[in-house]
């Protein structure tokens, strides 16, 4: 049975954990802002409508914070291939995983654009040791997840016979330079207007099309 010193702390933990929460929302609000990284830590602390030494009491720098919203973003992106119906052939099954990562990344820019930044290795380096091996693990969980589906195209013949982490490469490139583009708002037909899903469609299909054509 919990004593009453136990059930005040966790009432604290619940509050800052919400408090957290609170900060984090109010920096990707304020990152969807094409200059993101201009953002300081009291514009943030405004935002969340609190004083700025309490941002400092749940995040050390603005780049636990970016952290803090990139692991969330990765997490939330792995879960969401949780809701793919099992495809019996690894195209559609590839091809619904590439649908689903570009909505995400475009229905939400600033969290998705943050875990572009987190990407870079000169900025986990400057992380915590703890905060570098959930990036770490969540590198892992995509790659295990993706290099399944890949490595089950290579033993139906469907895709070349190159390691894993090369077709990953490929992939991965193509997708970002496309998602920059929609970002960037960049002409996506080189003159004629396209909408936004057409243009993810034919991307996705490209992105197929060079796996399958590299095993010919």
């Amino acid at each position: 049975m919990p004593t009453e010193g136990n059930e005040v702390m966790s009432r604290k933990q619940i509050e800052f954990a919400k408090r957290e929460q609170e900060i984090l929302s109010a920096a990707i609000s304020l990152f969807e802002d094409p200059h993101w990284e201009t953002v300081t830590v009291e514009q943030i602390s405004k935002k969340a409508e609190i004083g700025k030494g309490t941002v400092y009491k749940h995040f050390t720098c603005k780049e636990e914070i970016y952290a803090n919203i990139s692991t969330a973003f990765m997490r939330r992106t792995l879960d969401s291939y949780g809701s793919i119906n099992d495809h019996p052939e690894v195209i559609d099954s590839i091809k619904e995983n590439i649908g689903i990562t570009f909505d995400l990344f475009i229905n939400n820019p600033a969290e998705a654009r943050v875990s572009f930044y987190c990407k870079r290795a000169d900025f986990r380096e400057r992380l915590t040791p703890e905060l570098r091996s959930q990036f770490e693990a969540l590198d892992k969980e995509f790659e295990s997840y993706f290099g399944t589906i890949l490595q089950s195209g290579i033993e139906k013949g469907l895709f070349p016979n190159k390691s894993v982490e090369h077709l990953m490469m490929g992939l991965e490139a193509t997708f970002d330079g496309a998602i920059s583009m929609i970002w960037n708002g960049g002409d996506l037909t080189c003159q004629v207007e396209t909408e936004q899903e057409t243009y993810v469609n034919i991307i996705s299909e490209y992105m197929i099309a060079g796996l399958v054509g590299l095993a010919k």
